[in-house]
């Protein structure tokens, strides 16, 4: 069974790092799963932006669940087999249903940016590693320098918003939050280019 993340509401608002996240599980690298709770909560946060419509941006933040059900049908958790285990989870109380369905879920690692909402006391005994993005995503590289960049190489060339329409232009949007991530990036590239 290939390695399984469960990514928390935190790591899908951004739309650059969503992507990301969503075209290594495309392409295999690790399988992923989500919760209702956590789409729910994503389409909220997505439909309450600054500057947009609300209506506009509620239709947008539900397509974009839509899509992502529709491309991982298999993601979601069931909600009703995780609520009973809310209550005895002793994380943060907020991110309690979190690690419940990444239970059930039967994840390897939780990604999210809240890392300190999942002290290794809680996590440990069900075997689940907690990790922020930046993380997450250099063990990934780690893995497969080559795949990685063919996979971010393939999303910037989908992409129709200059400058995300090369892998540079992904790389930028990622760089403030990802630093490490980046910098193995470039540096592969660096050297590949080189060779």
């Amino acid at each position: 069974m290939a390695f399984v993340a469960f990514l928390d509401t935190c790591v899908l608002y951004k739309a650059t790092l969503r992507d990301v996240l969503l075209s290594l599980a495309e392409k295999d690298v690790y399988q992923v799963r989500w919760s209702p709770a956590v789409l729910t909560e994503m389409v909220s946060n997505l439909a309450d932006r600054r500057g947009i419509d609300p209506e506009r941006a509620l239709a947008g933040a539900q397509y974009v669940r839509a899509m992502m059900e529709q491309a991982f049908p298999d993601a979601t958790v069931d909600q009703t087999a995780y609520d009973p285990l809310i209550a005895a989870m002793t994380n943060h109380h907020k991110d309690r249903h979190v690690l419940a369905a990444a239970i059930i879920g039967r994840a390897d690692v939780i990604v999210t940016s809240n890392v300190r909402h999942f002290p290794t006391a809680s996590c440990q005994p069900y075997s689940i590693d907690v990790q922020d993005p930046d993380t997450f995503l250099q063990h990934q590289f780690g893995l497969n320098p080559e795949l990685i960049t063919v996979v971010l190489e393939d999303l910037a060339s989908k992409r129709t918003k200059p400058p995300l329409t090369d892998l540079s232009g992904t790389l930028a949007a990622l760089q403030s939050e990802h630093p490490n991530f980046v910098a193995m990036a470039r540096a592969y590239l660096q050297v590949r280019q080189d060779a």
